[in-house]
């Protein structure tokens, strides 16, 4: 069987509170001890303007299964970022959630719901009309 396994290490040397954290986390599928077999592959995308785009629909995932989501700003602009949003559209402006900000190098993994009931597409938006590219890609059932 296929498994899917992140890994992290986060190292600090700051003075007043260092620390070290290493941690591995196998890709599951929704109650079970099975690993996640599936993606929507590694996708990039070129953007030149500031409108928002969805990245990933709710229908790119399984209702009621588990998801994960990659997402990486691939520049280096400590300056220029990617918004990161869930439900970022005129249909569901009441329910939009600003998850955070991608720097150059920056990048994220996190749980996802995929729902036909409610809207849980991820959206970007850049900051800038200066060329950037994010890649992105969905572990799913």
């Amino acid at each position: 069987m296929a498994t899917t396994t992140a890994s992290i290490t986060i190292q600090s040397d700051i003075t007043t509170n260092p620390v070290t954290i290493t941690k591995e986390m196998v890709m599951h599928k929704f109650q079970s001890n099975v690993g996640i077999e599936e993606t929507t592959g590694l996708q990039a995308k070129k953007f030149a303007a500031t409108t928002a785009v969805v990245i990933v629909e709710n229908t790119e995932g399984t209702a009621g299964k588990a998801s994960k989501v990659y997402i990486r700003n691939t520049g280096t602009s400590n300056e220029n970022f990617f918004y990161v949003a869930l439900n970022a559209s005129a249909a569901a402006a009441d329910t939009t959630e600003t998850i955070g900000k991608l720097y150059g190098g920056d990048w994220m993994l996190m749980p996802w719901a995929a729902t036909a009931a409610t809207s849980h597409d991820i959206t970007v938006a850049p900051s800038t009309t200066d060329a950037m590219t994010l890649e992105f890609m969905v572990f799913q059932e």
